[in-house]
Formats: structure tokens, sequence, C-alpha cells
């Protein structure tokens, strides 16, 4: 479990909690990392598809630039998420820059 957070104005801002990742965090450019959120915490990420921003995990892990390149919905394989599978939920990819 993740709590995902977009740099504005100098600061890290909480934008989505909680996300689940479903890769690994690599940061070096081109790399893909895929998260599951449930729909009704992925309202704010709809908007920011397409566009790249530098966004946060928390703070053991250093900020990222990237695209949200998809947000879709999936049938979901978190396992933090199995007993939840009733809920709609989304799967994110970012592409790090």
């Amino acid at each position: 479990m993740a709590f995902l957070s977009i740099a504005r104005d100098g600061m890290m801002v909480g934008w989505a909690n909680p996300i689940y990742l479903t890769s690994e965090a690599d940061y070096s450019s081109g790399a893909k990392i895929t998260f599951e959120v449930l729909e009704s915490d992925a309202a704010v990420l709809k908007r920011l598809v397409g566009t790249v921003e530098t966004f946060g995990f928390d703070t053991t892990r250093p900020p990222f630039r990237a695209e949200l390149t998809s947000l879709d919905p999936c049938t979901s394989t978190a396992l933090a998420l199995s007993l939840m599978r009733d809920r709609p939920a989304m799967r994110g990819v970012f592409t790090v820059q």
C-alpha cells in the first residue's frame, strides 16, 4: 500500500490514498510502474491521465517524474484488495521520464 503525492509549489501534496503497487518501483527512464486503486479513490487521478508530473509514493521512496499513461477499469490482482473484489478497481501505469 502506498500514499500517492504530487509536487505542487515545492511541496508534496497527497493525491490518492491508498494505492497498491503491482510492480517494483523502478525509477529508470522509460520504466513502467503499475498500481491498482479502488475506483472510488481514483476520481482525482482520472484528470491526470496523459500528463507528466513529479510523483511520490511515501517518504521512504524518492519523488520521480513520470507520465500517468493509463488508468483503466480492471479486475484487481492486488492481494491487499482481495477482500474488496466486489468493488470496482482501476489499474494505472506510470511511465518514468
